[in-house]
């Protein structure tokens, strides 16, 4: 039943009011008690076994979605006999269909492509996870324009886990007419390019105050006005950039985010006679189109998709079509998975199409890629860039001088002196065992220091081959890799175009800002509590292993798992501190041992100072032991 206004959900958030409840779910606001900020919870009422094990599962990479123009998930629980909760960004503004309302139904195209480009950034984010992330009901109303002017795409509902090789029912799918492309209604494969026919056909009823017609219509007679016929003042390249993204074939539409980005953004030239080639399959695991080869084609076995479903209150698939005929029903469920499956020629009035430079070669065995990032434009706390190679999201640490070691330490940690450091950019979170799959399958398991980067014959290595590709087990993609050698961290912060960490980087970003603190949180000793409210996990208060990053709250910097899940290596070799000043330090020349930061699920309450050390043999590979990257500016 429907939460009551002024209710206490999970001990901690207030609810303010019901926003909108549909068969399957409801969506609130809400007041955190813990952190005193306004939040959506979007409830779902399935509450069996395998429906909880699912949510839990699907939740948890949700979390890890960060990027500007997203909500971010903050907390998810279940709460036994009532339902599933996720709790989201609260995000203020109004959506794109109150807007084209208060404007008379269409809006000026500069502003909508400003917008567009921005969604296309957060599909971009969403399709290169891995496994993808495909929205699925992409239209006015879930995007929301913030008081600042910028684009959010929202109501995400409950993720549910979609494996892309497999058939549905026709009808088991929830749709939007008008903006639900025909792989939705059928046996079709939905994909990123499901989400570009909704975007494609969000931008026409913005343009032409008009929605397109659905889908099943199109399929037996395509009756979609080009849009400079309802709206002369559309630009010719607009509309050819449109009628591409609303093609009823999805190997007829642009072919990603990106893509598309390209040619609203005045990037990518649209010329006619030209055709995009371009492959049928989305990167996974943040893929960059440049700096790197393209991903093969997934196999049969290729991870599962994440596939967002519709939230509560969504329109549905019309019950009209209920009414027609099995055999025409059967016959259109053939019709949707053969175009969703199988190319076709274009027809004669294909709109043009844009030219494009093909994905470069494979990197070479020097590991020195220059990928290109785009940076805040004020750089401060707060400042994050995604990485275009591996889609990790990075915060910016300003500069600065601290005092880095700790005389009630260890004598390793002494003495206590004064470092200066540049300004830098670090992961947010632990390298995971999705992201290192996606780094073997670029550049093979290669011997290093008489090691593998990856120990893939241990026990505790969640990462396995399938049909020549190595692939990340299912619910272990957002745990934090291990049994990688220092090697192996350093070969792949290379390949994504960073470095692994400074010891002095390393110790100055866990400490988030919080000058001379003993641990992440301040002075006051360690307790299980501590921890979880801080990111902390170790032993005794851990689950006995490691578990998906960023699943405590971020430190000052937004930075997590700084204090536990894995040890990191570190660039340095291992060595004693000098009491002089110092300006950037790299360490030792040289040594026998690098360095490791950070405590470790394994680890005691020791390992949570911020100022620990450790030392290893850069080629041991242990299942304490992870790596993050950081980048200069």
């Amino acid at each position: 039943m429907p939460l009551t206004q002024g209710q206490i959900l999970n001990n901690r958030y207030r609810i303010v009011k019901l926003l909108g409840q549909g068969g399957f779910g409801a969506v609130y606001k809400a007041w955190d008690l813990n952190f005193e900020v306004v939040c959506a919870i979007k409830e779902n009422f399935e509450t069996t076994p395998e429906a909880q094990r699912q949510f839990q599962r699907e939740a948890r990479l949700l979390r890890l979605l960060r990027h500007p123009n997203l909500p971010q998930v903050l907390d998810h629980f279940i709460v036994a006999g009532q339902g599933q909760y996720l709790v989201m960004d609260f995000v203020e503004g109004q959506d794109l269909e109150e807007l084209r309302a208060a404007a008379g139904g269409r809006l000026p195209e500069a502003q909508v492509l400003n917008w567009a480009a921005q969604i296309c950034e957060a599909l971009e984010h969403l399709h290169s996870q891995n496994p993808p992330v495909i929205h699925r009901d992409l239209k006015p109303a879930n995007i929301k324009i913030t008081p600042e002017g910028r684009a959010m795409l929202v109501d995400f509902g409950i993720a549910k886990t979609y494996d892309p090789l497999l058939r549905t029912t026709l009808g088991a799918r929830a749709v939007t007419p008008g903006y639900s492309p025909i792989e939705q209604y059928g046996t079709g494969v939905t994909d990123g390019r499901t989400d570009i026919y909704s975007l494609g056909a969000t931008l026409y009823t913005l343009l032409t105050g008009q929605e397109p017609p659905e889908a099943p219509q199109r399929v037996l007679s395509d009756r979609l006005i080009p849009p400079r016929q309802l709206n002369p003042g559309i630009s010719p390249a607009v509309e050819a950039a449109l009628l591409r993204a609303l093609q009823v074939h999805p190997e007829q539409r642009w072919q990603s985010a990106g893509e598309f980005k390209k040619v609203i953004s005045g990037q990518l030239s649209v010329a006619s006679n030209q055709s995009s080639v371009a492959s049928n399959q989305l990167p996974v695991g943040g893929l960059a189109a440049q700096g790197r080869a393209a991903a093969p084609a997934p196999s049969p076995l290729t991870p599962a998709t994440l596939v967002i479903s519709p939230p509560p209150g969504a329109r549905r698939f019309p019950w009209k079509w209920a009414a027609i005929g099995a055999g025409v029903l059967a016959g259109l469920a053939l019709l949707a998975g053969l175009l969703s499956q199988t190319p076709a020629s274009p027809p004669s009035t294909l709109p043009p199409t844009a030219t494009f430079t093909p994905t470069p070669s494979p990197l070479p065995p020097s590991l020195t890629p220059t990928p290109s990032l785009t940076p805040t434009p004020s750089l401060g706390i707060g400042s994050t860039q995604i990485s275009p190679v591996d889609g990790m999201v990075l915060s910016y640490i300003p500069g600065g001088t601290f005092q880095m070691g700790s005389e009630s330490g260890e004598s390793d940690e002494q003495p206590v002196h004064s470092v200066t450091l540049d300004g830098f950019w670090m992961d947010q979170t632990e390298v995971t065992f999705g992201g290192y799959a996606v780094f073997l399958n670029a550049m093979g398991n290669q011997s290093e220091g008489g090691v593998t980067w990856l120990d893939a014959g241990d026990s505790d290595v969640d990462i396995h081959q399938q049909g020549g590709q190595w692939v990340a087990d299912v619910g272990r993609e957002s745990n934090p890799v291990r049994e990688v050698s220092w090697y192996g961290a350093a070969a792949y912060c290379a390949w994504a175009g960073r470095e692994l960490p400074t010891e002095a980087q390393w110790e100055y970003a866990a400490r988030g800002g919080m000058e001379g603190a003993t641990y992440p949180w301040g002075d006051e000793d360690p307790s299980c509590t501590l921890g979880a409210q801080n990111g902390a996990q170790y032993s005794p208060c851990s689950p006995d292993d490691t578990i998906p990053v960023a699943s405590f709250a971020p430190n000052g910097y937004g930075l997590f798992d700084m204090a536990g899940n894995v040890r990191e290596w570190v660039a340095d070799w291992y060595g004693s501190y000098s009491s002089a000043v110092v300006e950037n330090p790299t360490g030792p020349a040289s040594g026998d041992y690098r360095a490791l930061r950070g405590g470790s699920w394994g680890g005691d309450e020791s390992s949570l100072r911020v100022s620990a050390r450790y030392r290893n043999s850069p080629d041991n590979a242990s299942h304490f032991f992870g790596f993050r990257c950081v980048r200069s500016p």
